[in-house]
């Protein structure tokens, strides 16, 4: 489910289009980087389907799913970064 949550936000769209809007962000002073915000925009997106999942399912979550959680933005963190990198061209 995570998985799937952070497929659909590294999107060649979905990345287009945080990339336009914090681009500007970054441009007038708001924001020190739109990488960054990008990245923080898809762990955001992923916690949020997997508190959601979990919310509907009417069950607590477990210490050993927070660390699943983990494990998977772990695995995945260089391949969030690189499409990031790869878009912004930096």
């Amino acid at each position: 489910m995570v998985e799937q949550a952070i497929d659909d936000e590294l999107s060649d769209r979905r990345l287009e289009l945080s990339h336009n809007t914090f681009r500007r962000f970054e441009e007038m002073g708001i924001i020190e980087s739109a990488e960054s915000a990008m990245f923080g925009k898809i762990y955001s997106e992923a916690f949020s389907y997997f508190i959601n999942y979990k919310m509907h399912s009417r069950e607590p979550i477990s210490l050993r799913e927070m660390e699943e959680f983990e494990h998977v933005i772990d695995r995945r963190v260089m391949e969030i970064k690189g499409r990031i990198m790869h878009l912004t061209g930096r």
